[in-house]
């Protein structure tokens, strides 16, 4: 009995640590995911079996993913389901979580990158205010991964989730 809850204990110690390294490579995965359809494939297999109770975190890049997988379909009909699916879960996730700035910050992105007929544009600018009043209460690790992009976006070069 004492070899299980060892064995427990460490099993949920390494699996803590993991998932902390977990976000730190998401972040980087997106990044690449925007451009690569592999990446945003990979993306999606890493986080497909996330929930917004165990890991909301995770989930919310598991809606990212979902909305980068639509942005490489061919397929016009796939293309607005997985839109949709994304974005749903994208939505879903906030609003537990409105003032977490990461997922705000996704949103962001994933507004700023979309066409306008898609009608998916409403928070863009509620969001953009939201980060500059919050960036630097943030972690020093969210700081360097937003604030690249977050001015990159800003001064209209270029969208990390763009269509």
């Amino acid at each position: 009995m004492r070899f299980w809850i060892i064995i427990s204990l460490l099993f949920s110690v390494a699996n803590s640590q993991a998932q902390e390294l977990n976000l730190s490579e998401l972040r980087e995965l997106y990044i690449e995911a925007s451009f690569e359809e592999d990446k945003a494939n990979k993306l999606y297999e890493l986080t497909k079996n996330s929930s917004i109770e165990s890991d909301y975190k995770n989930f919310s890049y598991h809606a990212i993913a979902i909305l980068l997988q639509s942005k490489f379909s061919l397929n016009p009909f796939d293309k607005l389901k997985l839109f949709g699916e994304g974005k749903e879960q994208l939505e879903k996730v906030i609003s537990q979580y409105p003032k977490d700035i990461e997922l705000r910050f996704l949103r962001f992105c994933v507004q700023d990158g979309t066409p306008a007929i898609l009608d998916y544009k409403l928070n863009t600018e509620e969001d953009r205010q939201f980060i500059k009043n919050n960036i630097f209460t943030s972690s020093e690790e969210l700081q360097q991964f937003i604030i690249p992009i977050f001015k990159t976006l800003n001064d209209g070069r270029t969208s990390y989730t763009g269509r």
